[in-house]
């Protein structure tokens, strides 16, 4: 697992995953987790060390455990739910880097500690009473399991009844300079798709739970996927539009909405920053759904509400609540470019992805019908950019050709060229025709479209694989 992180001052590499827009940042709010989040690490780093020669309920502990719960209860105050991150020994506090004394070990021995258990991040969600805090020392000192470490880690704490603490995955900086790339034959798209639906998932849990929302989480997984977007061929960013199946409908809109939004944003030349920012935004717009009753004149305020419960006030919390507020609202009543640009992913995706058992339109049509309303409801420019990027027949568009074969589109535009010759797979053969179903077509060699086909069997296909991309 990777972050990325950007220059917060000038000792360290910060990361995009934890890009927290500091020009925007509440100054005396970061300077009180500097302060007091230095307190609580140093006071986990030194029980942790205790536990090395003493048993979790020896008297030694008792000072440093309630002075602990102390801190710990300060921060809850300052922030809600309270991450600790652990990046190449450094230490993080919701984003805020932590001053340590390098002499006295700093962030590397807590590091150290919670990478035996393949875990860079312990994530505090309420105050903790003192017998929780011995527990949660007793279960990190255990013998890290041989195999799924962070998973056997997560059970263990779930199992002590530790509930209101989690474990994350290892984080690392990206060196500056370093490729972020990673060719197609080794891109784990399924994988991916299905971590950023943990991750929604996650988040709407969190919601119906009352409690704050982790962006940080969100963001470095929204990360890969602009790294994917970015670097990866025509066929594998149409896999990218995907999302697997076995997730939540909530979450699979989430992650189909920010993948279109990130292609958006790639096409109008949003470097990776501010392509994650979207990302995150579009991830996160539709999480007023999570509250039971709340329909579409309603959740948007609702979502807004749920991103209030993270502490603080900076530039990129902002963009996500205008997009909660007025993804819904159109071209002239959302104004906000990140709102536009989630307007029409978010219209696109629920014509091609009904959620409510509604029609199921063909994507070349889908695209047709928001023509219909460029200028009106959608930015004409942005749905343009979108349009170019997913061609005339857009991932997931069944075709008839004159040959009568069925075939699916499986690629966005490669080139201008082939705008509309997209890479296809064959759904249904014809007699006298060479080609299996589920063999390749290239329109760009191959082929002359003559339908795009709106049938109601053609519709039932699509109905019943909208989640194909994910095995090109």
């Amino acid at each position: 697992m990777s972050v990325d992180l950007d220059d917060g001052d000038d000792q360290a590499i910060l990361g995009r995953a934890l890009h927290a827009a500091r020009a925007g940042e509440d100054k005396v709010l970061a300077q009180q987790v500097r302060e007091v989040g230095e307190q609580a690490v140093r006071l986990l780093t030194g029980l942790w060390r205790l536990m090395r020669s003493h048993a979790s309920d020896n008297h030694a502990f008792d000072a440093p455990v309630r002075d602990f719960t102390v801190v710990l209860a300060r921060l809850i105050d300052l922030l809600g739910p309270v991450h600790v991150v652990c990046v190449e020994g450094q230490v993080y506090v919701n984003d805020v880097r932590i001053r340590m004394d390098e002499k006295l070990g700093g962030g590397a021995d807590l590091q150290e500690e919670l990478a035996k258990h393949q875990s860079g991040g312990l994530h505090f969600e309420a105050v903790l009473p003192e017998r929780d805090v011995r527990e949660l020392l007793r279960v990190l000192a255990s013998k890290p399991a041989d195999r799924s470490a962070l998973r056997a880690l997560a059970r263990h704490l779930r199992d002590s009844g530790l509930h209101n603490i989690r474990v994350s995955g290892v984080y690392r900086v990206r060196i500056a300079g370093e490729s972020a790339l990673t060719p197609d034959a080794e891109m784990d798209v399924p994988g991916l798709l299905h971590r950023v639906a943990v991750e929604a998932d996650g988040a709407f849990r969190q919601a119906r739970a009352g409690r704050a929302l982790n962006p940080l989480l969100v963001r470095r997984f929204v990360n890969e996927l602009v790294d994917a977007t970015v670097a990866a061929s025509a066929q594998v960013q149409a896999a990218l539009l995907g999302a697997p199946d076995h997730s939540q409908a909530s979450a699979r809109h989430a992650v189909r909405v920010t993948a279109l939004s990130v292609l958006i944003g790639a096409g109008i030349g949003l470097s990776r920053g501010p392509l994650a920012d979207l990302g995150v935004c579009a991830l996160f717009h539709d999480i007023g759904n999570a509250l039971r009753g709340t329909g579409v004149a309603a959740h948007g305020s609702a979502g807004a509400r749920i991103l209030l419960r993270q502490r603080g006030f900076h530039a990129v919390k902002v963009k996500r609540l205008l997009v909660t507020l007025s993804h819904h609202r159109g071209l002239f009543n959302g104004p906000a470019l990140y709102s536009r640009v989630v307007c029409i992913a978010g219209d696109y995706d629920m014509l091609t992805h009904p959620r409510t058992g509604g029609a199921i339109f063909n994507p070349a049509h889908a695209l047709e019908r928001l023509h219909g309303s460029a200028g009106e409801r959608y930015d004409p420019a942005l749905l343009q950019i979108l349009v170019n990027r997913l061609g005339k027949y857009p991932p997931g568009s069944i075709l008839r050709l004159k040959d009568g074969r069925w075939v699916v589109s499986t690629s966005v535009v490669r080139e201008p060229s082939s705008f509309a010759a997209p890479l296809c797979q064959i759904v249904r053969a014809a007699p006298g025709v060479a080609g299996r179903e589920g063999d390749p077509v290239d329109l760009a060699e191959e082929g002359d479209v003559v339908e795009v086909v709106s049938s109601a069997d053609g519709l039932a296909w699509l109905a019943q694989n909208a989640t194909f991309q994910n095995a090109t």
